[in-house]
């Protein structure tokens, strides 16, 4: 065939791989006193404007100017030079030796087009298209993902659209003399049900008393329970607390977390197999009789937005039940969901005293007062719904050690950065053998490589636990404390200066925006031991007018599940960051005001260290551009470094100056390292890790 290249094939493979065996070596020192020759062959079907051999310094960059011809296709360069087709530009970066580079062109008549086709989004191939200069072998790969097997190639269309099979084999070498169409072939099942048991309730459209849900697989995204289940499943005098794996009736157990299996409503499912058997758990309705209530119009919060300082809160009027007080014997209290056939909407403000231990309170109620629940000084358990939007600290007293937060709609939140919450939850409690968990705000979301970190730690899985400033990076702490192992390594890397990653015990509104999609993650830990909960909460729904970046809950409450295509399985976020966008500001400036909640981070890693695990503390990275110039200096790194000795009863194996970076390596913040910055600062940490586990007995 008459193929247009510059040179024979042979002696483009060869200079090709002459090529690739400099750079793949050693770099000398660049030396300023011998220059290189850069030749661009001349050829037919190409052009090229001005000259076409260069001399130039070693391990500079040359750039020539060629364009290809109407009749031609570009296929390469026998120099792995950067060439763009669109600009003309042929580029040969750190020149080292002579070189010459040919383009290999091709007439348009004799190109050999390849595209493979595949039937499935299960399953991936290893091209998608290829342009080839004539008849040759081609070698492609197919896996399918989780669930879903590879069934074979084929021509002609998919096999079960009569396509003739070539091979089963998930390698396989074509010869391809013509252009043609590959098929790869997957087969599996990609959904999975979840098979709810009423347990003496029924369904409500139907009176089946079994109802089935299914869902597609994800590889990224642990299973949910969908929330058309919710408002369906009825049974007369109950209400619905959670799901289980085994039967159970709430009165039987002194709180939830003692039932086997137990999920929050709406949370977040292990499934092995195609399918999951769950159990309604029920708990049966206090008396009316218990009950001191009003009937009567209700103001009630169904929208609201931020603006200019304040909130612009949209309300109705409901007619229904206000809850005014309490004469029943205490212990358990499960508010009826409907009394004298109306909606229980509110919780008044001293409704509730005594000897209360565990409330249940109904997805109708909409209010829950201040002073609602705080003179039960021994209430321990308190489950309810996302259908809460008015709510307050005062509303409880501080014992409550237990929450249940189920869902009454779907996530709001789950397109956002804060749906890679329940993949790093998911993966905390589903990965098996030894794992390094990094946790801090979002210099570790937007700046740990967890795949380049398994590499450089091999043996370990990784969990970048990385989320918000504005989160306690405590709780996720506590939160690893029940699931850490023996040998697993916790990492806090917190951004340095930043009150909730350096250890308050404070809850924030993004808390529950993060955790929308895992609400169960709530239970994990003593509730009591943290502030803000109900402030917090109420913010997540209806909005702070000092926060405009907090779109309430309730504004969104009509959008559907989706998947977040920039989340990787780790939890990492997958959206390309090579650039760097301008300054940032000064929001962190100075390490002098700076301080550890040593006391909270000592308690937590007495727990982690009780499972086997060990917890260390390494920091965020910080642009050295937005901190005064006086602090960038050893003296005042030396003096972080040892203040955080000695606070801290867990190792410091890093140096704070280490993750000082220049701010080429940063993205869009102070804190957010672009692709090259995480990659900086994953391979710092590996190496932190492996000097630390070299001689833990030095730190």
């Amino acid at each position: 065939m008459a193929r247009k290249v510059c040179r024979t094939a042979a002696a483009a493979l060869v200079l090709v791989c002459a090529f690739m065996l400099v750079c793949c070596g050693s770099l000398p020192e660049r030396d300023e006193s011998y220059s290189v020759r850069v030749i661009l062959r001349r050829c037919d079907g190409i052009s090229i404007s001005g000259k076409n051999i260069a001399d130039i310094e070693a391990g500079r960059t040359v750039t020539f100017r060629v364009s290809v011809d109407d009749d031609y296709i570009y296929i390469g360069n026998t120099a792995g030079a950067e060439y763009d087709e669109e600009s003309g530009r042929l580029r040969l970066n750190n020149v080292i030796a002579p070189t010459t580079v040919d383009m290999i062109v091709v007439p348009k008549s004799e190109v050999v087009y390849l595209e493979v086709e595949k039937n499935s989004d299960y399953g991936t191939v290893s091209a998608s298209e290829m342009l080839l200069a004539g008849p040759s072998e081609v070698t492609l790969s197919a896996e399918g993902k989780s669930r879903i097997e590879f069934a074979g190639w084929s021509e002609g269309g998919y096999l079960d659209d009569g396509g003739s099979l070539i091979s089963t084999d998930a390698t396989h070498t074509f010869y391809i003399d013509g252009s043609k169409v590959i098929y790869a072939n997957f087969i599996g099942n990609t959904d999975y049900s979840i098979i709810y048991h009423l347990d003496g309730g029924y369904v409500a459209d139907t009176g089946e008393d079994v109802y089935v849900d299914r869902a597609a697989y994800s590889d990224i995204f642990a299973m949910q329970q969908t929330m058309e289940s919710n408002g369906k499943l009825v049974r007369d005098g109950y209400v619905a607390v959670g799901y289980s794996t085994y039967p159970a009736d709430y009165e039987d157990y002194n709180s939830v977390n003692d039932i086997p299996g137990f999920s929050n409503m709406g949370g977040v499912c292990c499934v092995e197999g195609d399918s999951l058997d769950l159990h309604v758990v029920w708990a049966k309705e206090s008396p009316d009789s218990d009950f001191i209530y009003e009937k009567k119009e209700i103001n009630v919060i169904i929208d609201s937005t931020v603006g200019f300082g304040s909130l612009n809160q949209r309300t109705e009027k409901k007619t229904g039940i206000e809850i005014k007080g309490y004469v029943g014997e205490g212990g358990l209290v499960v508010i009826p969901e409907k009394i004298d056939g109306q909606p229980v909407l509110s919780i008044a403000s001293g409704a509730f005293s005594g000897n209360v231990t565990r409330a249940v309170i109904p997805r109708t109620v909409r209010i829950i007062e201040k002073r609602a629940f705080s003179a039960c000084d021994d209430l321990k358990e308190v489950v309810f719904f996302d259908s809460v939007v008015t709510v307050y600290d005062e509303s409880f007293n501080q014992n409550v050690s237990t929450v249940v937060l189920n869902a009454q709609r779907l996530p709001v939140y789950s397109g956002q950065i804060e749906g890679s919450f329940n993949v790093k939850y998911d993966r905390l409690r589903t990965l098996e053998g030894k794992k390094i968990v990094v946790v801090s705000g979002s210099s570790s979301l937007n700046g740990i490589d967890s795949e380049l970190f398994e590499e450089l730690m091999p043996g370990y899985s990784v969990v970048n636990y990385g989320t918000n400033a504005a989160n306690p990076s405590l709780f996720f702490l506590d939160v690893i404390s029940k699931y850490a192992g023996e040998g697993d390594i916790i990492v806090h890397a917190p951004e340095y200066g930043a009150g909730a990653p350096m250890g308050t015990n404070e809850f924030h509104a993004k808390m529950f925006r993060g955790n929308e999609q895992c609400y169960d993650i709530f239970r994990d830990v003593d509730m009591s031991y943290y502030t803000d909960f109900w402030d917090s909460f109420r913010e997540f729904q209806v909005g702070d007018s000092s926060d405009s970046s907090l779109v309430p809950a309730i504004h969104q409450s009509g959008k559907e599940y989706q998947l977040d295509a920039d989340i990787n399985k780790y939890g990492d976020i997958g959206t390309v960051r090579t650039s760097v966008r301008g300054s940032f500001g000064s929001a962190f400036e100075t390490f002098s005001d700076a301080g550890l909640n040593d006391a909270n981070l000592n308690a937590v890693n007495k727990k982690i260290t009780a499972r086997g695990a060990v917890m260390v503390m390494s920091f965020g990275p910080h642009d050295s551009s937005v901190i005064r110039p006086s602090e960038l200096e050893r003296e005042v790194y030396d003096k972080v470094n040892a203040y955080c000795a000695e606070v801290l009863d867990y190792p410091v194996v890093s140096d704070v100056g280490e993750y000082i970076m220049e701010h080429k390596k940063f993205y869009d913040s102070e804190w957010h390292l672009n692709e090259e910055g995480a990659k900086e600062r994953t391979r710092n940490l590996a190496d932190d890790l492996k000097a630390y586990l070299a001689d833990p007995s030095s730190y």
